[in-house]
């Protein structure tokens, strides 16, 4: 099943296992549980990202440059507060936060310009797999160079750093996620190929698009098999 138009605190709230909550019990079945029950709570190079993702793909802005002002003092706590008021809603930045959001938008739009068409974002799928219930939300599916693809943007600090840290944040396990999610999840039964859009945060902003292997996605749902095995046999036990 997938579903359109679904907030991310619907989407969250829905049953299912996440590749996150995947991962999480990939470490340790307490770990999940922790997370499990812990309020999600997004660190700042997160909500960066996802200000650069909402620019890029939705075209919204929903940053604005906050004030310099000293806070320290009770005129600039006092503009501060009046700004805040009136952007409610919005994530407050400062005028360095927006140069990296503005820039590193600006290369990744320009390159998924060039492959990207006929696209849909954030789309919520649902789907069973090994006795599991799953779910996941890609940042897009559409067409790169005329082929049925998923696409995940991602936020780096130094991209030349990027390959030491796919296979720690399981990035592989991700596209096998949603590959297998998206064929058991739509109606057409289509194998989509799995691109990263991969875009620095850091000077000059350079970005790159990576097309996920054949043996890679093979290597990456023998992972996911094992890990399904283990946690269908707790949740089965109930532990």
């Amino acid at each position: 099943m997938i579903k359109n138009n679904l907030e991310m605190s619907e989407y969250r709230a829905l049953p299912g296992l996440s590749k996150h909550e995947l991962d999480a019990f990939a470490v340790a079945p307490a770990l999940y549980k922790h997370k499990k029950a812990k309020e999600w709570k997004p660190s700042r190079s997160m909500e960066i990202g996802t200000a650069i993702h909402e620019l890029v793909l939705e075209n919204k802005r929903t940053f604005v440059a906050g004030p310099a002002v000293d806070k320290r003092t009770k005129a600039g706590k006092e503009e501060w507060q009046a700004f805040c008021e009136e952007h409610i809603g919005k994530l407050i930045v400062t005028d360095e936060e927006e140069r990296c959001i503005l820039n590193a938008s600006e290369a990744a739009s320009n390159l998924m310009g060039k492959f990207v068409t006929d696209y849909d974002v954030e789309l919520s799928m649902f789907w069973q797999r090994d006795g599991v219930e799953c779910k996941g939300r890609p940042d897009l599916i559409g067409k790169i160079n005329g082929e049925l693809s998923i696409m995940d943007l991602k936020t780096t600090s130094g991209i030349q750093q990027f390959d030491s840290k796919f296979f720690s944040f399981r990035y592989d396990v991700q596209a096998a996620w949603y590959q297998y999610g998206l064929i058991q999840a739509s109606k057409d039964k289509v194998k989509p190929a799995f691109w990263f859009l991969v875009v620095d945060t850091e000077e000059p902003y350079l970005a790159q698009m990576i097309c996920a292997s054949e043996e890679l996605l093979e290597d990456a749902n023998s992972k996911i098999e094992l890990d399904l095995a283990y946690f269908k046999r707790c949740q089965d036990a109930d532990v």
